[in-house]
């Protein structure tokens, strides 16, 4: 929350947030829960003008929301009313969606669905990742934000209806969102390769070893007879991948639980050609993605 008689700008990060509001000299307070009776009655005793939220994991409730005398704006990292919720980098990336982008909107109770203030398009690369899209939506953000609460306080603001017909939802990321299926295309496999980089590798196992996925693309080719998850072909730390439809080129990977050396010497023997992977982890590669 901030309160500035003069116009915003848009600052260039180059600390942590405590550190920039320490440095500005601008008042801050945690709170586990924003809900909470005594927030609320705090936040009220600002008598503050605006709230503005921005990736914030906290639902806002309408004791909160009817608070600010000019309501709640909110910072959606997606065009909405498309891929609403949590989590939508990893889901428009892992749909294969080649546009996203952020939104302001007026924030209800109902989320994500207020009337749009501002939008900004971003084309996603080729081959860009969940971390690489949000550190640009991050840098749009803070654009559209500032431009905003400047239209804002200046009553410029022209904010518009969601067209409801028109919006998608998704919910929150799970374990099971991440299982490399592998009669899906090797596009599909390395879109949710690229959705889960760089927080968290894919899992695979073959007859109850796991690997880990840390880097692998997508590659074209005819048609053969080798079945999904069969490894076609191998070099040093790579292996290529029959997928349903096309191969994967894994091109760096870990053999679980080992890493550096011994992980080096152990992919030399271990995952011959010809092997193939199972159709899903097992559960137990299930869940210690679930605890990373």
């Amino acid at each position: 929350m901030l309160c500035r008689s003069k116009p915003i700008r848009t600052m260039t990060p180059r600390f942590d947030a405590w550190r920039w509001l320490d440095k500005e000299k601008i008042q801050r307070i945690t709170s586990p829960n924003v809900n909470s009776p005594t927030f609320v009655e705090y936040v009220k005793g600002l008598n503050i003008d605006l709230i503005v939220v921005f990736f914030f994991p906290q639902i806002l409730k309408p004791a909160l929301l009817q608070t600010p005398r000019l309501g709640v704006l909110n910072c959606h990292p997606s065009l909405l009313p498309r891929y609403g919720g949590p989590h939508p980098a990893f889901w428009m990336l892992k749909n294969g969606e080649s546009v996203a982008g952020v939104t302001v909107h007026v924030m209800t109770e109902k989320i994500d669905a207020g009337d749009i203030v501002a939008q900004q398009e971003l084309i996603v690369g080729e081959n860009e990742n969940a971390g690489q899209l949000t550190q640009r939506q991050h840098h749009a953000a803070a654009v559209l934000l500032t431009e905003a609460v400047n239209a804002m306080a200046q009553g410029a603001l022209n904010p518009k209806p969601q067209n409801i017909a028109e919006r998608t939802y998704f919910g929150k990321k799970k374990a099971a969102d991440t299982v490399l299926d592998w009669n899906a295309s090797a596009r599909h496999i390395a879109n949710l390769w690229r959705a889960v980089q760089p927080y968290e590798p894919l899992a695979a196992c073959l007859n109850g070893t796991t690997i880990k996925i840390y880097d692998a693309q997508s590659q074209e080719g005819p048609p053969s007879e080798r079945v999904p998850g069969e490894i076609m072909a191998k070099e040093s730390g790579t292996l290529l991948v029959q997928t349903g439809n096309g191969y994967l080129e894994i091109r760096s990977y870990e053999i679980v639980p080992f890493h550096g050396w011994l992980n080096r010497i152990l992919q030399g023997f271990m995952l011959p050609v010809g092997s193939r992977f199972d159709r899903v982890p097992s559960a137990m590669g299930l869940a210690s993605k679930a605890a990373s």
